[in-house]
């Protein structure tokens, strides 16, 4: 089960990846008014996120550490998203609220499955 919610994680974030680095303007302007440059960059971290998603997939035995590192970085993607919510900061437009809702919805729930399916010490 892990490694399958590693891979859903891992295609979330290839395809969100893409979209913000190759489509950043087009991204910016459907969410609001973040900066684009920062949209961009922000894609080319997902895209190595997937990346590393999808080798610790394919791992025989995925270690902790590294699972729970993903989930730490899921958290804060949920935490991140709520404050620029709750602050109207960046995602203010209402289809920028409802995919960005939605996106970290589905990223708290990897977290929250990966933190919990992570392998034991030792």
């Amino acid at each position: 089960m892990l490694k399958l919610v590693l891979r859903a994680n891992a295609v979330s974030c290839a395809f969100f990846g893409a979209l913000f680095a190759f489509a950043g303007p087009a991204t910016a302007n459907f969410t609001g008014n973040p900066p684009v440059l920062l949209v961009q960059v922000l894609g080319a971290g997902l895209l190595i996120n997937a990346l590393m998603l999808v080798w610790k997939s394919l791992s025989a035995d995925p270690d902790r550490l590294s699972i729970l590192a993903f989930a730490l970085g899921d958290a804060i993607w949920v935490v991140a998203t709520a404050l620029l919510l709750i602050t109207g900061v960046w995602i203010t437009t209402a289809g920028g609220i409802i995919w960005a809702v939605g996106i970290a919805t589905f990223v708290g729930a990897c977290g929250a499955m990966q933190w919990k399916l992570a392998p034991n010490w030792g």
